[in-house]
């Protein structure tokens, strides 16, 4: 049976660091990337290329978002490094915006999705890491996933700013929920939630 870790805690708060120096001495270890790399914002690949200079030469790393229990299924690594969820989560909304209500285009306050439109996301994002975290389990495999946590900020001034942080709060506790433990991060120091 597979095992969960979820690291949470603010941006920057040092998560993936812990999260890399727990895995940092073994070898088969599989970095999953969810973050999209973005040509046109020279600070997104400045942060990018960081978390690839400190990951050590012999993990193996996948690119992708996208159908990843079925990629899970198959897969042979025994340990994973899921960074990050958040990102995930934000991918994978704005491909079911753009599949689902193409005519909503980014998601502005005048022209948001309605309570029904939210509600149908949330269902299928749920359940897409519903379907994940059963195939995680299924595996004789370690599963480290960092997120970030969004429920200390300031309330989002935005109604998708608001959306976005009430969905990955949702699936932030989904996760705990399936993961055996939960460490929380900030300021570089980790703490043993569950």
């Amino acid at each position: 049976m597979g095992k969960i870790v979820l690291v949470t805690g603010g941006a920057r708060s040092g998560k993936s660091s812990f999260a890399e120096s727990k895995l940092i001495q073994k070898e088969g270890v599989c970095y999953i990337a969810t973050g999209l790399i973005m040509k046109e914002d020279p600070e997104w690949q400045e942060r990018v290329k960081l978390h690839q200079q400190r990951r050590p030469q012999s993990w193996d790393t996948l690119e992708q978002y996208r159908d990843l229990a079925k990629w899970i299924e198959q897969d042979h690594h025994s340990d994973y490094l899921l960074d990050c969820a958040t990102m995930l989560t934000t991918n994978r909304l704005f491909d079911l915006v753009n599949d689902w209500y193409p005519e909503k285009g980014f998601l502005s306050d005048e022209q948001f999705l309605s309570k029904a439109e939210q509600a149908r996301i949330l269902d299928a994002l749920v359940s897409e890491w519903a379907l994940l975290l059963a195939a995680m389990k299924k595996r004789q495999a370690t599963f480290w996933i960092v997120t970030n946590e969004v429920g200390l900020g300031i309330v989002p001034d935005t109604r998708l700013g608001r959306y976005f942080r009430d969905l990955q709060g949702r699936v932030n506790q989904l996760i705990a929920k399936e993961a055996s433990e939960v460490y929380l991060v900030i300021c570089g120091l980790a703490q043993q939630l569950k």
